[in-house]
């Protein structure tokens, strides 16, 4: 598959009490992709202050160009990542 750019290639958190993004990072800086139930803990204003979220469902968004014979896509336009998540409690 061809070569497509890094920056499209993206993790969001996305908020579903809020319904609203709350946090988005490089794919390529991301080791670990959590799971259901996990949870994930972002910075907030002062070091040391995290604020909680626990992962409620994943979903994966490919894009692209299926070829001519209805087989894979190639080439990527987008690679995307979404977390929907909820503070934790």
């Amino acid at each position: 598959m061809a070569e497509f750019d890094q920056e499209q290639k993206y993790v969001e958190l996305f908020d579903i009490s809020k319904n609203t993004p709350v946090a988005k990072a490089p794919l390529a800086a991301i080791s670990h992709l959590p799971r259901t139930g996990e949870r994930i803990f972002l910075p907030i204003q002062r070091p040391g202050n995290w604020e909680a979220y626990t992962v409620k469902t994943v979903e994966y968004f490919l894009g692209g160009e299926p070829l001519p014979s209805e087989g894979p896509l190639e080439s990527p336009g987008l690679v995307r990542v979404t977390l929907y998540v909820e503070p934790s409690k």
